[in-house]
């Protein structure tokens, strides 16, 4: 896989020849590809939200009643079977985290790039702790306005606190230690992914 990769980069480098815009276009590939698997998950989380919904109302209408309300959540259930899509999107992902890892960590030295002055090799950490930060934001901004009702009519996932603050942590620990490439990456596929969840998509 890193093999395969470390070819792909290279041929869009020679095309773009800077670290950033490769990358850019390199993520943008992936979600195209992914794109299919995208739309099927954004239809499951409809699907979801809807069954939330009908849950919350068989609770209010036999409260009284458990043996009836297990009954009609049981074939609620069987009604709107759950997908593991998101799984399938997650790890479909993962050799491509690994393989740009390994490349940024070991095979590509100098990796410099003019849309992030800030940072003189991608191939480093950043030093400024920025790229962690930016990636934060676009993790967790579209759910807290949300959250907070200014953004309806989406498929994008409401987040407690219980959910946001491990998100923040885990991602502090990793791109404050790993290449700014990875986290550039990450910062641009999170963009294009909420992208997709604000556009409306037929059932």
């Amino acid at each position: 896989m890193t093999n395969l990769f470390n070819q792909l980069f290279n041929m869009i480098f020679n095309f773009t020849n800077d670290y950033g815009i490769a990358i850019i276009v390199f993520t943008i590939l992936v979600k195209l590809a992914l794109l299919p698997f995208s739309i099927k998950q954004k239809k499951s989380m409809k699907i979801q939200q809807k069954l939330s919904k009908e849950m919350s109302e068989l609770k209010a209408k036999y409260k009284d009643d458990e043996e009836t309300l297990n009954k009609e959540m049981v074939a609620l259930y069987k009604k709107n079977p759950g997908s593991g899509i998101g799984f399938l999107l997650l790890f479909a992902q993962m050799p491509i985290f690994i393989a740009m890892y390994r490349a940024f960590s070991t095979n590509i030295v100098n990796a410099p790039t003019v849309i992030l002055p800030w940072i003189d090799n991608l191939s480093h950490p950043d030093p400024y702790f920025l790229i962690p930060i930016i990636y934060i934001v676009s993790q967790a901004l579209p759910s807290l306005l949300v959250t907070m009702g200014a953004i309806k009519n989406s498929t994008i996932p409401k987040l407690s606190a219980s959910m946001l603050i491990p998100s923040i942590i885990i991602a502090l620990l990793f791109l404050t230690k790993s290449p700014a490439a990875l986290g550039l990456y990450f910062i641009i596929s999170n963009i294009i992914s909420n992208v997709e969840q604000l556009i409306p998509i037929s059932n």
